[in-house]
């Protein structure tokens, strides 16, 4: 489900003979949890918040003032909106934003009854056309060598692909453990923080990199996970990737490397 889209609800009631139904209605609500701290110097990571995102949850009304006379179950339906602007499902290691929807039933002199499901809600696509292949470049110099990441796009979905080239300009001869490329992830909560490394493709190892009249050139394709966070920035939640591209030498403990901000979105 994509913000803006719409999610159809079926509800089968069973009752029972002489169940009186005052209301029956659906409700599609999101919170969003993070860490917060007192003072900036206070220690730890915070207090846990866990907060409705919406102003006000979203009601559909199915059913009202009913009487049953028997037991045969009795179907009803509703349709729910989401807002177009909306924070997407995130589950990561910090970041949780969650979507849940619940029908409801108030009966006559016995209550209520609910019942509730959790939903996705998707991201979607960043169509980027026309640019240049200037704009999809990104580029490091260092003493002995200047790197160039020359991407075909920098903006992909859960399951697709990352692809481009690494250009490697050498002014002195190295040898080289192992050239890669990376998918990083960095997480924020409030208060706290997570990183990691989610993809990695190895384009070669141990050789000798010389100068050249032009630049040495591997190709990649390195592949985004299905199950993944898309990139998002709001009051409390940030979800961000960068592609790195990495020459490992032997005389060098920091490896040479250059990366680019890129966009990851979770729906077709």
């Amino acid at each position: 489900m994509q913000p803006g889209g719409t999610i159809d609800v079926q509800i089968t009631i069973r009752p029972t003979i002489g169940l009186h139904i005052k209301t029956g209605q659906v409700e599609i609500a999101c919170t969003e949890q993070w860490w917060s701290k007192e003072t900036p110097a206070a220690s730890g990571d915070g207090k846990l918040e866990i907060q409705p995102v919406l102003p006000q949850p979203l009601v559909q009304s199915f059913i009202s003032d009913t009487e049953f006379t028997n037991t045969t179950p009795v179907v009803r339906y509703a349709r729910i909106q989401i807002p177009k602007d909306c924070l997407p499902t995130i589950h990561g290691s910090v970041a949780q934003v969650a979507w849940q929807l619940s029908a409801r039933l108030e009966i006559e002199n016995a209550g209520a009854i609910t019942a509730s499901r959790e939903v996705t809600v998707l991201t979607s696509p960043v169509v980027k056309t026309g640019r240049s292949v200037a704009a999809l470049t990104e580029e490091a110099r260092f003493t002995d060598c200047t790197l160039a990441l020359v991407l075909v796009n920098d903006a992909a979905g859960a399951g697709g692909y990352l692809e481009g080239e690494l250009r490697a300009g050498m002014k002195n001869s190295k040898h080289v453990r192992d050239v890669r490329v990376e998918l990083h992830s960095a997480e924020s909560a409030g208060e706290r923080n997570a990183a990691s490394i989610r993809e990695k493709v190895s384009l070669v190892s141990n050789l000798k990199l010389s100068p050249t009249e032009e630049p040495y050139v591997w190709a990649f394709s390195l592949p985004v996970p299905e199950q993944t966070l898309p990139t998002v920035k709001s009051g409390h939640t940030t979800v961000s990737w960068r592609l790195k591209a990495v020459v490992d030498t032997e005389e060098t403990s920091d490896a040479y490397h250059v990366e680019r901000e890129i966009q990851i979105f979770t729906s077709a």
